[in-house]
């Protein structure tokens, strides 16, 4: 039998030894495991939870908005989802007037008609309704309805 290290067949490899060779992932794993917020590689600081400036973890407080401060909604192919400009400002709604987006999921909209508070690919409700920043994508501010 052969007993070079390269017969191994891949699958049969420890998926973690190349790895643990790195400094970085190896720094990261015993911080994991030490239960730390950050660790140390060659004099540096790196936190372990790492927050993308295009995601981040949203704190704004929830607003309220009614109908009439979205746009009409298209579908969003990659996504499947609905997405309409939103008015935060009292200024258009329209997407080329705005950075704000509203976004409703397919089952969402389904409900707002199924309501009737949505007329068409419009929003047609006086009442309030309370979103929340989800993310900021392109220079842009997605939100969505919270119940």
């Amino acid at each position: 039998m052969n007993t070079s290290k390269f017969s191994t067949p891949f699958m049969k490899k420890n998926p973690l030894s190349p790895l643990k060779g790195n400094a970085f992932i190896k720094a990261k794993m015993d911080a994991e495991a030490a239960g730390k917020d950050s660790f140390t590689v060659d004099g540096k600081n790196y936190p372990l939870k790492m927050v993308s400036p295009l995601n981040d973890n949203h704190t704004e407080d929830p607003k309220k908005i009614i109908g009439e401060q979205t746009f009409e909604f298209k579908k969003d192919q990659p996504s499947g989802n609905f997405v309409a400009g939103l008015s935060l400002d009292g200024g258009s709604a329209d997407p080329i007037d705005t950075s704000d987006r509203i976004v409703l999921t397919p089952k969402q909209k389904r409900q707002m008609k199924r309501k009737g508070v949505m007329n068409k690919n419009f929003i047609d409700q006086m009442e309030q309704m309370t979103i929340k920043k989800d993310s900021v994508s392109g220079g842009k501010n997605f939100y969505s309805i919270k119940k």
